[in-house]
């Protein structure tokens, strides 16, 4: 199984050993770990977090890997990928994405639908909420707000739009499995 680093330290993607090509993101910051795999999703462990946390101890030269509970870690390869790096920036010491990164990942994992649409809009709030369809019939839905005063002074006129884009950059990121905040949901780049 081949685990590859995505923004250290904070996401990983293990190869799929059933399915050629296919990569699954796995959240793990020190206090806790999620992944993209329906095992995951069911059981909340999997065999991939366990081979990122194998990894992980390897790397860090802290204990070897329990080969009876984790299973084909002898053929573990962690590489960092340069092209993930680029959508990650760091803001007041936090990691955030970027909308574009989020979007290139998706269609990396098989995204078949996006969209959002308006649940209100007001002269000081709109609210919205968007929707994710996978190739592998996984569904995500997620909602999001903005207003005048929660983004930037060059899109204050156009607020109700960012609402859609940050309800977007939601829904992708639980589908992703990503626990860091996109930019877009910030006020400041």
């Amino acid at each position: 199984m081949h685990v590859r680093t995505v923004t250290a330290p904070t996401l990983y993607e293990v190869e799929s050993e059933s399915e050629a090509g296919k990569w699954y993101s796995v959240y793990a910051n020190g206090t806790g770990s999620k992944c993209s795999c329906k095992g995951y999703l069911s059981h909340k462990h999997c065999k991939h977090l366990e081979a990122v946390h194998a990894s992980l101890r390897e790397t860090a030269g802290a204990i070897e890997p329990e080969e009876d509970h984790i299973p084909n870690v002898s053929n573990l390869v962690v590489s960092t990928p340069p092209h993930y790096a680029k959508w990650v920036n760091v803001i007041h010491g936090k990691e955030s994405i970027v909308y574009q990164g989020l979007l290139a990942m998706a269609h990396e994992r098989g995204l078949q639908e996006l969209g959002a649409k308006f649940i209100s809009v007001t002269p000081d709030l709109a609210l919205a909420y968007a929707w994710a369809k996978f190739q592998d019939g996984r569904q995500f839905w997620e909602c999001s707000d903005a207003t005048p005063t929660n983004v930037k002074a060059q899109v204050k006129a156009h607020y109700p739009r960012m609402a859609l884009t940050r309800a977007k950059a939601r829904v992708l990121r639980d589908a992703l499995n990503i626990g860091m905040v996109s930019m877009e949901e910030l006020m400041e780049e």
